[in-house]
């Protein structure tokens, strides 16, 4: 008897290629749903836009928009119910939209995971630290990218033992090459590219 698929709820702001093409292969692993805040950000031309949402299904999120790339989404709150999802995970606390989803979930005593890309410790002031503190620490569990995101979080209220870093990468099996290829064909390879 075939084993079901966790349900899983990822909340980002943007379609960005790189990470519609993450979702693509974490949904054959899981019965995966994407909430984005913004189909666009006005930072981005539309050509750099990936909306083939293949594995996963992908839902555009209402908002009110402001600055270049963010929004209020206050209809997140009907994502964020108990048994609707077996894993819920935000894909960053700085939006308006993750902010308000980890106060929701936070109230409504369901445990999240907080995904972060990078962070760098800074010289916060003690409001600025407090806010970042509540929110990173708010999570039960933890996905980051390497060492130095992992020391951001620990910095900002996270607990080590829950912290899970693994390797984020837009980069598939079949674009790695089976042999090392020599020097000299690097440098023509480096040579022959430059100017594209």
């Amino acid at each position: 008897m075939d084993k079901k698929k966790p349900r899983v709820l990822f909340l980002v702001n943007i379609p960005s290629p790189y990470r519609v093409n993450f979702f693509k292969e974490l949904g054959k692993s899981c019965e995966l749903t994407v909430l984005f805040e913004r189909e666009t950000s006005q930072e981005r031309d539309m050509s750099w836009y990936d909306n083939d949402f293949n594995n996963f299904k992908a839902i555009f999120l209402n908002g009110v928009k402001f600055k270049k790339n963010m929004a209020i989404c206050f209809n997140v709150a009907s994502y964020l119910k108990k048994d609707l999802f077996d894993i819920i995970i935000v894909g960053g606390y700085s939006t308006p939209t993750g902010m308000l989803a980890i106060k929701i979930l936070k109230q409504r005593k369901i445990p999240f995971i907080l995904n972060t890309d990078g962070g760098l410790i800074k010289d916060d002031t003690k409001i600025k630290y407090a806010i970042k503190k509540y929110f990173i620490s708010s999570a039960t569990y933890w996905l980051c990218t390497g060492e130095e995101t992992k020391k951001y979080l620990l910095y900002y209220g996270a607990h080590e033992k829950n912290i899970f870093t693994y390797p984020f990468t837009s980069i598939l099996e079949k674009d790695v090459l089976k042999n090392i290829t020599k020097k000299n064909m690097k440098n023509e390879l480096k040579r022959a590219t430059k100017y594209f």
